[in-house]
């Protein structure tokens, strides 16, 4: 079994302090997300799937919601960030796992606006969800 080495234990994750608290109250068990991570993980494929990224400036309010120590329980989710920052910026940004986490975070600021507008507010936020995507986009290529 190969263990994938986590650089990014020492790397804080952040999310805009509204869509924290949003995500907050949707996670735990029994609902929506089992853990932060979770979401953001969405939010991240999202902004991935539609191209999008949003950088926040730096008056934006934000709240470190975890570390990096993090991916070491999901080893998975290392390898698709340095592929993701790989495809986006090539081999320099795997020098920099900071900079590795920033591209995530654009990706995932995105995803996460769109959740909150799209979804999470809704009655039924994953039936909001479902009707969202545009699944025909998944099959195009068979």
């Amino acid at each position: 079994m190969t263990v994938a080495v986590n650089r990014y234990a020492g790397v804080d994750l952040y999310m805009q302090e509204e869509i924290h608290r949003i995500v907050r109250d949707r996670t735990g068990a029994g609902k929506m997300f089992d853990r932060q991570i979770d979401a953001w993980w969405l939010g991240l494929c999202i902004g991935v799937r539609e191209g999008e990224r949003i950088s926040l400036t730096p008056d934006t309010r934000t709240v470190k919601f975890i570390d990096g120590t993090v991916l070491g329980s999901d080893p998975w989710r290392i390898t698709h960030l340095e592929l993701l920052a790989l495809a986006t910026e090539g081999d320099r940004a795997l020098e920099q796992p900071r900079r590795v986490m920033g591209i995530a975070m654009e990706y995932a600021n995105f995803g996460l606006e769109w959740l909150r507008d799209e979804c999470l507010l809704k009655v039924e936020p994953t039936l909001s969800l479902l009707n969202r995507l545009d699944l025909s986009r998944l099959f195009k290529d068979s």
